[in-house]
This record gives C-alpha cells, sequence and structure tokens, in this order.
C-alpha cells in the first residue's frame, strides 16, 4: 500500500470517527440545556486538536519510512479528488453562507460549517482511496 493511500485511509477513519463523537457529543450537550460558549469551545478544541495528532502521527510515520516520490499517476488522483472535494466543500460553503444566515445563526452555522469541511474532506480522501483500489482512470 502506498503512503498515499494509506495516509487517506486513515484520515477517512480519523474524520469519521472523530467528527461522528463530536456531532454526538453536541447533540448530547444540546439536548440537556442551552451548552455555555465554554462548553461548545472545549468539546470543538478537543475535536480539532485530535484531528491533528492523528495527522501529524500520519505525516511522521510516512516519513520515517521515506515516501516515495510522486509520479503522474499520483498527481492525477491527487488533482482529480480535489476537484471533487472542491465542488462538495462549495455547495456546503453557498449553504452555510448564504441560505443558513437567514434562517439560524450563532453555533449552528459553525456546525454546518465544520460538517461542511469534513465531508468535503472524506470525499477528497475516500475518492484517493478508490481511485488506488479501481485505478485512477476508473
Amino acid at each position: 500500500m502506498l503512503v498515499q493511500e494509506r495516509f487517506a485511509w486513515v484520515w477517512v477513519c480519523a474524520l469519521a470517527v472523530i467528527f461522528g463523537v463530536y456531532f454526538a457529543a453536541v447533540a448530547y450537550i444540546e439536548s440537556h440545556g442551552q451548552p455555555s460558549m465554554g462548553q461548545q469551545i472545549m468539546v470543538l478544541a478537543a475535536a480539532l486538536s485530535s484531528l491533528g495528532i492523528v495527522a501529524a502521527g500520519t505525516w511522521l510515520a510516512g516519513r520515517l519510512r521515506g515516501a516515495a516520490e510522486r509520479d503522474e499517476r499520483d498527481k492525477a488522483i491527487a488533482s482529480r479528488s480535489s476537484a471533487m472535494a472542491y465542488n462538495v466543500l462549495m455547495a456546503g460553503m453557498i449553504l452555510v453562507g448564504v441560505v443558513m444566515p437567514f434562517s439560524a445563526g450563532g453555533w449552528s452555522i459553525v456546525h454546518a460549517a465544520l460538517l461542511a469541511i469534513a465531508i468535503a474532506e472524506i470525499v477528497h480522501h475516500g475518492m484517493i482511496v478508490v481511485s488506488y483500489r479501481r485505478g485512477w482512470h476508473g
């Protein structure tokens, strides 16, 4: 398994688990009354620092193993997956920035923006995994 594919697998799993726990924690906190600003920031900081630790650890492991040079196939896969993720992110940000300010506010906009970013990242790295498994033309 290539370093790029391994990182993509780890990142997809980390995003799914950490943001799944984050949104479950937010739902639990909100179901028990109005959460304070400190509670919201604490849960967000825990999720983002967990993602940072996973990313740094995976990057460091890849560097220690000696990552190979990227060839044309790797560049084509990265380009294709980035384009798809960009479209998903733009759709989410249009919803968050254009539609939601008229119907919601505060932390619900923050949570929607985080969800759009997480979905775009999952699409990006999921497409990398699929492209390495099926071939970059498929």
